[in-house]
């Protein structure tokens, strides 16, 4: 494909085609061709073409200013922004990986099912399909928590209590809250959902897995604004934390059976996406101490 079809072939009818024209122009383009570019990004609706688009784009802007950004002036790069850059890196990997992989899982579970017949419920396959399926299941998460904001105002209160409410009884017993009520806040509620749903589990695993029966007040849930800021955290009087923090952060980092070992991964990305940050450390009394802070 020339430089000259692979332009054309941006208006395709076909995905396929429309696709293989923006990969294309990844190594055929030229600086001047950005303007086409972006028309047909602001036009395309199919994913995976939308994100070969955004990787051209980049290609051929930084071939358009080649000595824009030095190793010097790569140190001054503002936290914030590098936490931005690292995002929109996250949300196109895995959005591509998304792509490339779900129509091949639906595919071998179509052929297990028929290949194995009355076998396939108790089968091997099955078992390790499940356990791909969930780590699939926890890349669209990751991906949806680096996705752009959507800000509106919701009660933090009522949400924490929605997720409380989600255990048993007899575990919600021994979880406590501190916080105003209501707390009235602007932000995306599925990114602060993520974080909370992650460090609260975290918390609960811990403590029924501390060797003795759960105490009031185990786990404490506490939230609150500051002049810059929202935070919450999640206080857990469990074992404690194993190993260096910082490893827990890492994708498929997890010695617990049936989790994938995302789940502190989406919850610092979904906290960062919000220009914010996520800490975990050994509480005083014992326990892990988890707190988010985002900016308002």
């Amino acid at each position: 494909m020339t430089r000259e079809e692979a332009l054309a072939q941006l208006g395709a009818s076909s995905a396929h085609l429309r696709g293989q024209a923006a990969r294309a122009l990844g190594t055929l383009g030229r600086s001047g061709d950005l303007t086409r570019l972006r028309k047909a990004l602001k036009a395309e609706t199919v994913s995976h073409v939308n994100y070969a688009l955004q990787d051209t784009i980049r290609r051929l802007a930084h071939q358009q200013q080649p000595d824009l950004l030095t190793v010097d002036d790569a140190d001054v790069i503002p936290g914030e922004v590098r936490q931005q850059i690292y995002g929109q890196a996250v949300e196109w990997i895995t959005g591509f990986l998304l792509h490339e992989i779900a129509s091949s899982i639906g595919l071998v579970r179509l052929a297990g099912r028929r290949e194995l017949g009355e076998f396939w419920d108790d089968s091997e396959t099955k078992r390790h399909l499940e356990s791909v399926n969930r780590v699939f299941e926890a890349i669209e998460t990751l991906k949806n928590a680096a996705a752009v904001p959507r800000p509106e105002q919701f009660d933090l209160a009522a949400l924490i209590d929605e997720l409380i409410s989600t255990y048993p009884p007899k575990t919600t017993e021994w979880i406590s809250t501190i916080g105003a009520r209501p707390c009235l806040i602007r932000g995306d509620p599925s990114l602060i959902r993520m974080v909370l749903v992650n460090g609260l589990r975290n918390a609960v695993e811990a403590q029924e897995t501390a060797g003795r029966a759960p105490q009031p007040h185990d786990v404490t849930v506490s939230w609150g604004e500051t002049d810059v800021d929202y935070w919450v955290s999640v206080l857990d009087h469990g074992a404690g934390i194993n190993g260096p923090v910082e490893t827990a952060f890492e994708i498929g980092n997890s010695t617990k059976k049936n989790h994938t070992g995302f789940g502190l991964a989406i919850a610092r990305q979904a906290v960062e996406t919000m220009i914010g940050s996520l800490v975990l450390e050994p509480a005083k009394d014992g326990g892990a101490l988890y707190t988010a802070r985002w900016r308002k």
